[in-house]
């Protein structure tokens, strides 16, 4: 072989790889609207007991069900990553007799990638030195004391994988996204308060670390100029 058909050969193969790269960038998942800029809001798609949202730490015998959460997002452009802020409350700690609890974003985010059409993973997303906060009061007092009986952090991680994408009014000026968490896979917290037998981890001599999972399904709709606009995964 001499030196042009070689220089030929090398050039057809670094095209090749590059027109394979351009492919598989032009095949990413993306977020898109309507039109933009899009408000997305999101809904907890189940309101009964026993299907709530539903954060559970540790080995499953101390979990914060939350009875509304509401997600709120804005796209200006066709996005591979949203950046979701979602707020909870009406939230008690049933694991512990039904006593009220608290789950604060602080400063944090969930930032949702989608890795097929049907399939994202997600991250905890903090500002600097924030995590997120789950506060455990023994009762109402305690609670409108703001005197926390337990307390967990939630920093930031990721990717989180096992969340399951859906489409909802297919087709329609209002078709969004269901999102479901009830696969959603380990991750980390901290215990910061609250001995063992009460608590489910011993943090009395210090932070202990655990895992921690989080279930729910979601709606997700959009807006833009105050008039629907179809959300969807492309």
């Amino acid at each position: 072989m001499n030196s042009k058909t070689k220089a030929l050969g090398l050039a057809l193969i670094a095209a090749l790889a590059l027109s394979s790269v351009s492919a598989m960038a032009a095949q990413a998942n993306k977020v898109t609207a309507g039109k933009y800029p899009a408000v997305v809001t999101g809904k907890d798609a189940n309101t009964e007991h026993g299907k709530l949202a539903r954060l559970t730490i540790g080995n499953g015998a101390r979990f914060l069900e939350c009875t509304t959460v509401t997600l709120g997002a804005e796209l200006t452009e066709a996005a591979t990553k949203v950046t979701v802020t979602p707020t909870f409350s009406g939230c008690f700690a049933n694991g512990l007799t039904a006593v009220p609890g608290t789950l604060t974003m602080s400063g944090c985010v969930f930032t949702v990638e989608a890795t097929s059409k049907a399939t994202a993973q997600a991250f905890v997303t903090c500002s600097a030195g924030a995590s997120i906060e789950v506060h455990v009061y023994e009762n109402a007092t305690r609670h409108a004391e703001n005197v926390p009986l337990c307390t967990y952090d939630i920093a930031a991680q990721g990717p989180i994988t096992g969340a399951k994408l859906g489409v909802i009014n297919g087709g329609a000026a209002n078709e969004g996204i269901s999102v479901n968490l009830v696969e959603l896979g380990k991750f980390n917290v901290t215990s910061t308060k609250g001995p063992l037998a009460v608590c489910g981890v011993n943090a009395t001599s210090g932070h202990a670390a655990t895992t921690a999972s989080l279930r729910g399904e979601y709606l997700l709709s959009g807006k833009s100029g105050g008039v629907d606009t179809p959300i969807m995964i492309q």
